[in-house]
């Protein structure tokens, strides 16, 4: 099964979820204002660190496509709340600032924006990675993902958006797909750890180291998702800890009554 990191994520969060908008196709595919800030932001940070560090040509990228997003294949159909061309402007702007001012990266690059496609036991995983480092006299690979918006997980150490990027890098294929296959051997037995930084606060959050027992543990989600679907099993998150994020929160439940005796409830 072919398995992107972010719908497993989203399976893991709510399964009833997932169904909703991957097997009944009820999401409005709608893009707001601060995923598309988000989007021209990590642009911009590509820029910056493609041309060493350079702040002012970051800026000028990130001011330039925020007023013209279709060229870069963006469409803002609807403003959050509170939120304004001019006000998103200065916080991107602001972000980008900050960051330069943290220098928070100080080892060498190993890459930025790297896509992936690699085997999880009979699945392939994909996903994205923002960046990875390593530092002198260290061996550990840091991966690095940029957050504009999103609230820092409690248990970052089994985040598993953090687990899919450190076990892809323990692949052979990960490096080919990016033309480094030598530095599979290269980094061979080195130390994984995730790195979320928060750019709105401009602060580092420490995900955590990974090992075998987080990759098991992966595999173990990715074969009870293929479960689940192919039985057609999807419960509904029991914690609600979800629910005040989902685009499907008013509809969940409407159609859908396991037991008679709830109908009244649901009548009124």
């Amino acid at each position: 099964m072919l398995i992107r990191q972010s719908r497993l994520k989203q399976f893991a969060d709510c399964p009833r979820q997932w169904y909703y908008e991957h097997v009944l196709k009820q999401a409005e595919e709608k893009v707001g204002s601060l995923t598309v800030l988000g989007s021209i932001w990590h642009y911009a940070m590509e820029v910056y660190v493609t041309l060493d560090n350079d702040l002012e040509t970051a800026l000028a990228s990130f001011t330039y496509y925020w007023a013209h997003p279709w060229e870069l294949g963006y469409t803002i159909d609807f403003w959050h709340r509170r939120t304004t061309h001019d006000s998103l402007l200065k916080r991107g702007r602001n972000m980008l600032i900050r960051y330069d001012e943290l220098a928070p990266w100080e080892g060498h690059v190993i890459g930025t924006e790297i896509g992936f496609s690699v085997p999880l036991g009979s699945h392939t995983l994909t996903g994205h990675i923002d960046k990875l480092l390593e530092h002198p006299g260290q061996t550990t690979i840091e991966v690095v993902d940029y957050k504009t918006a999103a609230m820092v997980p409690e248990k970052l150490k089994y985040n598993v958006q953090f687990t899919s990027y450190c076990y892809a890098t323990e692949r052979p294929e990960f490096w080919e797909g990016i033309d480094q296959p030598d530095a599979f051997f290269e980094y061979a037995g080195w130390k994984r750890r995730g790195q979320w930084f928060h750019a709105r606060n401009t602060k580092v959050f420490n995900a955590g180291y990974r090992t075998e027992l987080d990759y098991k543990r992966l595999l173990l989600m990715a074969d009870e998702m293929e479960r689940s679907i192919e039985a057609g099993i999807y419960p509904i998150d029991y914690s609600g800890e979800t629910c005040g994020y989902c685009p499907f929160v008013e509809t969940c439940g409407s159609t859908e009554v396991s037991d008679p005796r709830l109908l009244s409830i649901v009548e009124g």
